[in-house]
């Protein structure tokens, strides 16, 4: 009998070719993939591995590494592993999926896997910084790499967003280079603009459920009041934590917009006030000019004037700069 065994050849490409096969008991004689099975094409169990795979898609636990490849792998993140094996994964990695579905699963990462620490992308589409935001579901990240393959996010300056948005998890290793306090300082100086604009637009029925999940409200009846008076600290990690990524398209699609017409408004507004400050600069010193003037000219006929402000009815009010 012939069976089909796989190989992975350079540039990706994967062939494959038959080899003899004879069915005996003790496996022994099986090509290596094919082991775990025995003669009836049932699964035996692996004191190493433990996996589901299908036409596109393999999940599998093997030592301290969970292999993701695929996107009919997502929906195996949260089925009853065995609890002795996910204990022992600390590192995953994903390939060949899109990053918008692993978005949805990250949440369920630590109660399946709770020690799993390390995590690395490979063609997964991260294309851009918002979609860092999930892996903060992931609380305890140490080190993430992103490849350069299949992430168009490698064009755009992620590393420092995302030490801005995770180092307070404890994220210390970014593509295998460690992360520095300085790298730390700068981009929490790049992106504080950023935090202020989240904490000022955030509204009240966002911010309570916040503050619930980082345990930080406790007995506070007005949350808004108590995180404008807090340690600045505090502060920028909530701004921090309320930086989302929406994990659908329409869902985003309609806050993105939301978002922009707000943005418009803001910065309308912020055009405004600051042409109106910058007419207010040119005409000051005539306007101060003609206060000192017409202040001058009254305290010089007092009497004509306290005559005018008894008739005006505004006595109380005689030495009132107009």
């Amino acid at each position: 009998m012939r069976c089909a065994q796989s190989q992975k050849m350079k540039g990706g490409e994967v062939c494959f070719r038959l080899q003899p096969v004879k069915l005996v008991s003790d496996n022994k004689t099986l090509p290596d993939g094919l082991k775990e099975y025995t003669r009836y094409g049932t699964k035996q169990k692996s004191r190493k591995k433990e996996h589901h795979n299908g036409g596109d898609y393999v999940i599998e636990i093997n030592g301290n590494l969970l292999s993701v490849l695929g996107q009919g792998a997502l929906r195996f993140i949260d089925r009853p592993w065995n609890p002795g094996k996910a204990r022992q994964v600390t590192s995953v990695q994903f390939s060949s999926l899109d990053y918008n579905y692993v978005a949805s699963v990250m949440s369920k990462m630590k109660t399946r896997f709770p020690h799993a620490e390390y995590f690395n992308f490979i063609d997964t589409n991260i294309s851009c910084l918002g979609q860092i935001n999930s892996l903060a579901d992931l609380q305890g990240l140490t080190a993430l790499t992103i490849d350069a393959v299949g992430n168009p996010i490698h064009g755009k300056p992620w590393r420092s967003y995302a030490i801005y948005r995770l180092s307070h998890w404890g994220l210390k290793h970014i593509n295998g280079t460690q992360i520095t306090v300085i790298e730390i300082t700068t981009s929490d100086l790049e992106f504080r603009g950023l935090s202020d604009v989240v904490i000022s637009c955030l509204p009240d029925n966002l911010l309570e459920p916040l503050l619930d999940r980082l345990q930080l409200n406790g007995s506070m009846t007005h949350p808004r009041e108590w995180l404008d008076l807090t340690e600045p600290s505090i502060r920028t990690v909530v701004a921090k934590e309320a930086l989302q990524w929406r994990k659908t398209k329409q869902e985003y699609s309609t806050w993105r917009e939301k978002g922009k017409i707000h943005l418009e408004n803001i910065i309308s507004m912020t055009l405004c006030t600051l042409m109106k400050l910058k007419s207010l600069n040119n005409e000051w010193s005539v306007i101060l000019r003609e206060i000192i003037r017409d202040t001058l000219v009254d305290y010089s006929h007092i009497d004509t004037y306290m005559k005018q402000c008894a008739s005006k009815g505004c006595f109380g009010h005689a030495f009132q700069v107009r």
